[in-house]
């Protein structure tokens, strides 16, 4: 648990407090049940009633109860002081409570106020988290149009083919070549056709790698400005090499194996294929060998080509474009992720303030409803008095009914057998006037409080949407159709208009 939750959890702990009484009594077991039967049992007043009768006692001229009368009359009269004292903690209870209701209410300001504070605090962590991005944004923003500058383009750049699509497209070409020489290189091969298909792949790998690096470099022909003459230069001269390249490479090729066709061992092949090129580059002598040289030319004109596409033209353009392509998606990765964390602490804060109201609003209607029903909880504790003296007597007649059946002939009971008995009066106290609707005006007041808080951290939610940059803003584009179409979208629509803003402002 971090310490926002236990902190939100001991104000509500001390807003419960405020309406808690370890003695009160739930209404329904204000007044404890009276069972006649079952203490006359418990007092076993047949058997003592007859035993004392047979003895003669109590004697006629006694005045008082005797000691089991009074055990009885104690047994109803512990029930009847627990019943009272249950009704006056019911009813002081009830009565605090709603003593409490202003202290409630600067409770419930203090839940308010720490929880939109927390927000805010939430809103700050949120601006000074999106500075990076920003400032990633507008600098790489600013030196892409720099480069633009400086090398004077217009147009936008080519996005670079990843490593993996260079290389896949470069083992196809491989493999295509490595097929169709395997059958010319098949020939006065020991190994027949699996010995030609493993020279052939490996002349291609060499003819489309080599010529797919030159490729990459020839790029550097379309550097411009006199002061870097030296790497258009540079760039021409990779294009001559591989001219050089690819003409003497796949006619070496092609000499080879006029000469493994005219000695059959291909170690002396080698030596004589060095010898025909250097002499008469030309010259071959099967058309099996000018097709083999006609195919190498054109997988090292296509690598060649593979190689210059690659990335943009115009050297280290691709990689200025990615490196502001990543930072604008880094940014709205950014926003997207603050917006909803934000959106997330909101939607708590606001559960938090309805849990507050809703426990004030119990227990203070609880408490009105409760001082309402004093009334009924009076006439309540005038039945369960009468109770009390209907239960004694009950339990005296029992005891004297047998005591005077176990009498001998003649002996008379005292006169007081003939009594009823009666507890002390009781005098409930006087209904509590209440004002029930300053008491109700006192929640309403609460849950304007925390109407009023819950508005206030929406509006600081939408200010802080409001208050973000938008893509056009940060590189310096902004339009006013941009920021009123960012104003009237809701808020959980922001990653989906966040995207098309980037989409727009990556084609500006």
């Amino acid at each position: 648990m971090n310490s926002s939750d236990a902190r939100t959890q001991n104000m509500f702990k001390s807003i419960s407090d405020l309406f808690k009484n370890e003695a009160f009594v739930p209404s329904a077991s204000v007044f404890p049940e009276i069972d006649n039967d079952r203490l006359s049992r418990e007092l076993d007043l047949k058997v003592k009633g007859g035993t004392r009768g047979r003895k003669g006692l109590p004697r006629k001229e006694d005045q008082t109860l005797d000691q089991i009368e009074l055990e009885a009359v104690s047994k109803v009269e512990a029930l009847r002081r627990r019943g009272l004292e249950n009704f006056e903690t019911n009813r002081q209870v009830y009565s605090e409570r709603l003593n409490q209701v202003g202290t409630a209410k600067m409770q419930v300001e203090t839940v308010a106020d720490d929880t939109k504070s927390r927000f805010l605090e939430e809103t700050i962590r949120w601006r000074s988290a999106m500075v990076a991005p920003r400032e990633r944004v507008q600098e790489t923003y600013n030196w892409r149009n720099r480069f633009r500058e400086i090398h004077k383009l217009e147009r936008p750049a080519k996005k670079a083919s990843s490593l993996v699509s260079i290389i896949g497209l470069g083992f196809v070409m491989v493999m295509l070549e490595s097929a169709g020489n395997a059958y010319l290189f098949a020939q006065k091969n020991t190994l027949g056709l699996l010995g030609g298909l493993m020279a052939a792949f490996l002349v291609s790998f060499g003819n489309v790698a080599i010529s797919t690096l030159l490729g990459m470099a020839t790029r550097y022909i379309n550097i411009r400005g006199i002061s870097r003459i030296f790497l258009t230069l540079l760039g021409l001269g990779f294009f001559l090499l591989w001219l050089v390249f690819a003409t003497g490479y796949n006619l070496g090729v092609a000499h080879f194996r006029d000469a493994v066709e005219t000695v059959g061992e291909w170690r002396e092949a080698g030596e004589i294929a060095m010898q025909t090129l250097v002499a008469n580059p030309i010259s071959l002598h099967t058309m099996e060998s000018y097709i083999l040289f006609l195919l190498g030319a054109f997988i090292s004109i296509i690598s060649l080509l593979k190689g210059y596409h690659s990335s943009d033209p115009y050297p280290g353009y691709s990689k200025v474009q990615a490196d502001l392509t990543n930072a604008r998606e880094s940014y709205v990765d950014h926003l997207e992720e603050a917006l909803e964390t934000l959106s997330d602490h909101r939607d708590e804060a606001v559960e938090t303030l309805h849990e507050a109201l809703e426990e004030v609003q119990r227990n203070i209607r609880d408490s009105i409803d409760a001082l309402y029903g004093q009334r009924t909880l009076t006439s309540g504790v005038s039945a369960f008095l009468e109770q009390t003296d209907i239960a004694a007597n009950f339990l005296l007649s029992v005891y004297r009914e047998a005591n005077r059946a176990a009498r001998p002939d003649g002996d008379e009971v005292p006169p007081y057998f003939l009594e009823s008995f009666q507890f002390k009066p009781f005098n409930p106290p006087a209904l509590e006037s209440v004002d029930r609707s300053e008491a109700e005006g006192q929640v309403r007041e609460i849950e304007a409080l925390i109407s009023k808080t819950i508005k206030e951290m929406f509006d600081v939610f939408e200010q802080a949407v409001q208050d973000h940059y938008e893509l056009d803003e940060l590189e310096g584009v902004f339009t006013n159709s941009a920021r009123v179409m960012a104003g009237s979208r809701t808020t959980r629509s922001d990653a989906s208009a966040l995207q098309v803003i980037s989409g727009k402002s990556e084609a500006s």
